[in-house]
């Protein structure tokens, strides 16, 4: 008995002193921002005009094509995540790709990270330790150059440290630092990028009056669209777009005999597409929307390609399909006042952004 009283107490105070270890622990650990406080961050000062300026960079040797980056960050202690970490290299390789001065190569060892047991101890080590093992880093990835880069954050401050170093002889070719401090409203500010779309169109939904007096029928072959747009995006995916719509359609044609009238609230995803950039700027949309009209309703589903034009216009060009319905047409002696109004057809618009 006395043996598991004792025991008992042992237990106690090993409990508190874990619990007094966790809190100091907590205490001194610096308190890093949540993930899209980071994204914003380091985003703005990636997007910055003066950051990474490609000009500093065109006085290097012709012979420095071919470039690696290699990120030389503490990758054991992370105190910023991984998916910032890739954001930030996606974001430099995008411009130094840009100007066409050089090749940005994907090195995965520059990437890879070594654990090994030795000793009774753990090591953690890059796939480049010292001068030598980086010359042969550089002739197996066939690179002439690395851009070692480094990314910390401390009070709202971010920075970036970009060293070049020669892939041959280790020789330091290029050195700068980026630095921007960022206040909580221009996160916020930054972090949802809303504007509005002022839009036109038409879409080629067919509408059919049966005749009454064994003539034909009557049809109408489309109709015309106004409305306005909310569009938002966010800085953890710049190629993912969302839009919440309200639209107006009515037809101008064959009046007197179709009086349609009714609105479509609308969501819709637009995503970028990067293979086609090299030839053509475009983008891809998908939508849904409930429709209502002259005592009806129905499904709509568009699916086309957008592209810009001058500053802030746009074109789409799509399909369109709405469920087809019965519609309650206008009186007309000779046509019978139930008819429809639906179907697939083309989706053509017409925007401009403010």
């Amino acid at each position: 008995m006395l043996m598991v009283v004792r025991n008992l107490k042992i237990l106690c105070i090993g409990l508190l002193l874990s619990l007094n270890y966790t809190q100091a622990v907590e205490t001194a650990l610096p308190q890093i921002a949540e993930p899209p406080t980071l994204y914003t961050g380091f985003g703005q000062l990636l997007d910055d005009d003066k950051t990474l300026v490609l000009e500093e960079l065109m006085d290097l040797d012709e012979g420095i094509q071919r470039i690696a980056l290699y990120h030389n960050g503490d990758r054991l202690h992370r105190l910023i995540p991984k998916q910032v970490h890739q954001m930030v290299e996606n974001k430099l390789m995008g411009r130094l790709i840009s100007n066409d001065r050089f090749d940005v190569i994907q090195c995965i060892e520059c990437r890879s990270t070594k654990v090994v047991m030795a000793a009774d101890e753990l090591k953690i080590s890059q796939a480049a330790e010292d001068n030598q093992q980086l010359r042969a880093l550089s002739k197996k990835v066939r690179a002439d150059a690395f851009m070692f880069w480094s990314a910390s954050v401390h009070e709202n401050k971010f920075t970036i440290n970009l060293r070049l170093v020669d892939g041959k002889n280790n020789e330091l070719l290029w050195l700068k630092e980026y630095s921007k401090k960022t206040t909580s409203e221009a996160e916020a500010d930054d972090f949802d990028k809303v504007q509005y779309e002022l839009i036109v169109g038409a879409w080629g939904v067919k509408g059919e009056r049966k005749s009454i007096a064994g003539g034909e029928n009557a049809s109408l072959d489309g109709v015309t669209v106004f409305g306005i747009r909310r569009r938002e995006s966010t800085e953890l995916n710049e190629d993912i777009e969302y839009t919440l719509g309200f639209e107006y359609f009515t037809n101008y044609s064959t009046e007197d005999q179709f009086n349609l009238s009714g609105y479509n609230l609308e969501g819709r995803i637009i995503a970028d597409i990067p293979a086609l950039d090299d030839y053509i700027d475009s983008n891809v949309y998908l939508g849904i929307g409930q429709a209502f009209f002259n005592d009806a309703n129905s499904l709509i589903f568009r699916f086309g390609f957008e592209f810009p034009f001058f500053k802030d216009g746009f074109m789409d060009f799509g399909v369109v399909y709405m469920q087809e319905a019965d519609v309650k047409w206008k009186k007309d002696s000779a046509l019978e006042n139930i008819g429809t109004f639906g179907g697939a057809s083309y989706d053509l618009t017409l925007g401009v952004r403010f």
